[in-house]
């Protein structure tokens, strides 16, 4: 069965919507200065989604509002519950409202919109490793169980190169990239950008897992291809993280903080370019610095 999902390239969330922020009041108070000012602040929003796969409770994630269906997409393939986006046939974000630009489904707008739902051919359907239960993911730390998945995965090919000088460019490129972060903080970003330094989206959430899943989402259902792209985030490039790139075919991926020593293990075994500390005009190349000409 082939998919018959259209949707339009979309823009993040817009970081003045009443979804991703809300005010708060509160007392400021300053080390050198006696009175306490009452203010309004921005807050950012966390709220769980439930994610539905074939009639099924497959997660609870929580997260920021915003990209409910490249979040779902993202998480599913990247996770290995779904094969590839032509698998999924209709992917439904409940209490939307409205349907998605290019989407034929309506929506009374009735539902819960912490719930999406996703009809995939049932050869598409896979079952990953680890216990068959309803996961509660935390936004900072992804999933609880970490299995031996190393075997299940890909082994990159070696084609792709890219500048090192392009690469140290794009930490500040993703930077300027967060609005909602310069305008309430609290939130992680992820990017993909071509070898050419050309940006092709950018997401932000409350959890770097959801960040990475969303813009992996967001490609994934338009069919824009990974395997020539390079992907940047802000949070610690951890043993999921690097599962997720390799397990879509990124060759490159690097963030602004650490990675751990499982995620630059599992990168020298399956052929990931795994870089840390990308800021300050300077970064660490852990694994196959083959892929940076000139490296």
């Amino acid at each position: 069965m082939k998919s018959h999902i259209m949707i339009k390239p979309q823009s993040s969330p817009s970081p003045e919507g009443d979804q991703s922020s809300v005010t708060w009041p509160i007392k400021r108070i300053h080390r050198n200065r006696a009175e306490r000012s009452e203010v309004d602040d921005y807050v950012v929003v966390e709220e769980p989604l439930e994610i539905v796969l074939n009639d099924r409770s497959i997660a609870v994630l929580m997260r920021m509002p915003g990209q409910e269906k490249d979040l779902a997409a993202g998480f599913c393939i990247s996770e290995g519950y779904v094969r590839h986006a032509r698998d999924i046939l209709i992917i439904h974000h409940c209490g939307s409202g409205l349907p998605a630009p290019g989407e034929e489904e309506t929506d009374d707008g009735t539902g819960s919109r912490n719930r999406v739902e996703l009809m995939v051919a049932a050869e598409g359907l896979l079952t990953p490793k680890g216990p068959d239960v309803l996961r509660l993911i935390r936004s900072g730390c992804g999933a609880a169980d970490v299995t031996a998945l190393s075997e299940t995965l890909p082994h990159l090919p070696s084609g792709f190169t890219v500048a090192p000088s392009l690469i140290l460019g794009l930490g500040k490129a993703m930077r300027d990239l967060q609005k909602l972060h310069h305008m309430v903080g609290g939130t992680h970003s992820a990017a993909i950008f071509e070898a050419t330094g050309q940006h092709v989206t950018q997401a932000e959430d409350i959890g770097r897992h959801n960040a990475v899943d969303k813009a992996l989402g967001f490609c994934l259902l338009r069919r824009i291809a990974l395997e020539d792209k390079v992907l940047i985030t802000s949070g610690r490039a951890s043993y999921e993280m690097a599962t997720k790139a390799i397990r879509l075919g990124i060759p490159v991926i690097a963030t602004i903080s650490a990675p751990t020593s499982m995620a630059v293990q599992l990168a020298q075994d399956r052929g990931l370019t795994l870089i840390g500390y990308l800021r300050g005009g300077r970064m660490n190349v852990y694994t196959h610095a083959n892929r940076l000409v000139g490296a």
